[in-house]
């Protein structure tokens, strides 16, 4: 009897053995099984980059807006899925603090505010939320930390063209149809006037504020009276004035110099040159830099001829200018990048 329990004892030890064996390896068959027949872990998405901009006119206008629009395009196009876009246009001033209120409220990263007067607006918005960038183009004065401003230094573009309009006068009378008389706007006026003066000393400029960047009309009427007063070279220094300006120069044959984005490719007839600002440059390297984390908090962003604001010249009309007005305007042109002249910077009137 003892014999036959150790014998049943033994075999019942191997058999237990024998079944935990067969439950191990059936729990290893069913783990290896799961991992390789269940899906694939999902990869983590990058969270895009949320930029908004807000506009006051239409962003196909000729201008001001169609050149930051043009920027927002091109950091598009350069980092594509990185990157969301959206952007409100022809804004009542008085709405701006509500529509970039609500962009913040969207989690975007940059809000763009591209209206020079809408400085209370962009303040109020950035104090409420202080871990979202914004952007205030042609700003001034004191900003918030998360505020950053663009500063367009296209006087020294502004003094070229200043010495092309002087050279191409013939009564010796040139007009200028500002917007509103802002520093950015005061300071490219009072650079084309010295442009003027350094080529002919005999020229007269008048100039016309008519308040707005946005009254075509009163950029019609202003050119118009300045037309009507001997002027046969009219320069549009503003936005959406300008397509006025431009109208009353096609209506009468008059040469027009357009600013801040290319006029000529819409009056090709008698726009002569146009003052870029170098815009669209601008609000794309803004982005870049808050993409990678380098804006510096409350820094105005200098941008001028080296980075885009430039005198670009129409080439059909170029056989106005005197060859050696071109090549005076030229040299001028390479001695401000060499830093070898500095066009007088005047920002505010006396």
């Amino acid at each position: 009897m003892f014999v036959e329990f150790l014998i049943r004892g033994d075999f019942l030890e191997r058999k237990t053995a024998l079944t935990i064996g067969v439950i191990i390896a059936i729990i290893l068959i069913v783990a290896i099984a799961a991992v390789f027949l269940a899906p694939p872990a999902a990869t983590p998405t990058k969270r895009k980059f949320k930029v908004a901009a807000v506009f006051d006119t239409f962003v196909g206008e000729c201008g001001w807006n169609e050149a930051a629009y043009a920027g927002l395009m091109e950091a598009k196009e350069k980092y594509g899925d990185l990157i969301e876009i959206a952007y409100s246009e022809k804004v009542p001033l008085a709405d701006y603090e509500r529509v970039m209120r609500d962009y913040a409220e969207k989690g975007y990263d940059l809000i763009i505010c591209h209206a020079t007067p809408a400085g209370e607006a962009v303040k109020s918005v950035a104090k409420d939320y202080p871990n979202i960038w914004f952007e205030w183009t042609d700003g001034w004065g004191e900003i918030p930390s998360n505020v950053v401003v663009i500063t367009p230094l296209a006087h020294e573009a502004a003094y070229l063209a200043g010495m092309l309009a002087g050279a191409i006068t013939k009564t010796n009378k040139i007009g200028v149809v500002g917007g509103m008389n802002v520093p950015s706007t005061y300071r490219t006026y009072y650079a084309f006037t010295l442009g003027v003066k350094k080529v002919n000393p005999n020229a007269e400029v008048k100039v016309i504020w008519v308040g707005s960047f946005v009254d075509i009309h009163a950029g019609y009427e202003a050119a118009k009276s300045l037309i009507a007063e001997g002027c046969d070279v009219i320069w549009g220094n503003g936005d959406g004035q300008n397509v006025g300006a431009r109208f009353a120069c096609v209506e009468s044959k008059v040469w027009y110099i357009g600013a801040v984005w290319d006029e000529c490719k819409y009056a090709p007839g008698v726009c002569v040159a146009s003052v870029l600002w170098g815009i669209d440059k601008a609000i794309l390297d803004i982005i870049e830099k808050a993409m990678k984390g380098e804006l510096e908090p409350g820094k105005f962003y200098e941008y001028s001829m080296k980075d885009g604001a430039i005198l670009k010249v129409n080439p059909k009309l170029k056989y106005l200018i005197p060859e050696d007005i071109l090549k005076l305007i030229k040299e001028t042109e390479e001695k401000i990048l060499k830093g070898e002249f500095t066009v007088p910077r005047k920002d505010f009137p006396d």
